[in-house]
């Protein structure tokens, strides 16, 4: 028969298992976070099924980003101000319970935003925006194509380089006119962020009012962190009874991209 384990050998396991459990709370917290991303919003980068690190430091520290919503302070501490162009991932301000959000920062606080046939100004000066070649997005099963049209399993979308005042460019795509392509000129106040999605006929960002469903002007003491880079990600179309599904649904060229 075996010997019970000694008093101290089992304190010894439990102090090493507090001290990973304290060490992963705190690299979560304050380190990087992981997140999933749930829609299209933010085509033609970040596709659904994809899973990306978030760096939790380069804004200061928000309480929202504390694993487990544990109230250790408030606000952020050590805030800075995200640059133009990042994409960041925030806490919505109008759910109970709250949900995580990716989005792009476009607008920071005094800056005058406004949005005319799906051109962004800053400031009285348009964003510079270039025609550049269609996206293909493969689409996941039963997904909608919200697109120029469906082309077998991919949706292809117009697709703009658009460039910010901080001198960074991105793609977006914009690929039928609707109510959304404008947006009345007005300033950000202190203390928010006017953010949107890359996708701009499918994201529901800052153009549109809370009391409208949308997420609208967010406080910056809800920014969780800037989006790094990709770790998985998979199309969704794996079956549980299938298991060489569970490989062949990866989508291997995408792990490890960074995100800009």
């Amino acid at each position: 028969m075996a010997a019970a384990p000694a008093p101290a050998a089992r304190f010894a396991t439990l102090r090493l298992i507090a001290l990973l459990f304290v060490a992963g709370w705190l690299v979560r917290s304050f380190g990087v976070g992981a997140y999933a991303i749930p829609s299209g919003s933010m085509l033609p980068q970040l596709r659904p099924g994809d899973y990306m690190l978030v760096a939790k430091w380069p804004y200061g520290w928000s309480r929202y980003g504390v694993l487990g919503g544990v109230p250790l302070f408030d606000g952020r501490l050590w805030p800075r101000d995200p640059v133009r162009g990042d994409v960041v991932v925030v806490r919505d301000p109008n759910r109970d319970g709250g949900r995580n959000v990716v989005k792009r920062v476009i607008a920071l606080p005094g800056d005058r935003v406004a949005m005319h046939n799906g051109v962004v100004s800053i400031g009285g000066r348009a964003l510079p925006r270039l025609r550049i070649g269609d996206a293909l997005v493969p689409m996941r099963r039963g997904e909608p194509c919200r697109g120029v049209r469906r082309e077998g399993p991919e949706c292809r979308f117009r697709r703009y380089a658009e460039t910010m005042p901080d001198g960074g460019t991105h793609a977006v795509l914009d690929s039928a006119p609707g109510a959304s392509d404008d947006y009345a000129a007005r300033v950000v106040p202190p203390g928010m962020l006017f953010l949107l999605g890359d996708n701009r006929d499918d994201s529901i960002d800052s153009r549109v009012h809370p009391d409208d469903g949308g997420l609208g002007m967010v406080p910056a003491d809800r920014l969780l962190g800037r989006a790094a880079i990709l770790f998985w990600s998979t199309d969704g179309t794996a079956r549980l009874m299938s298991p060489r599904s569970w490989w062949t649904t990866i989508r291997w060229d995408r792990i490890g991209l960074g995100i800009d």
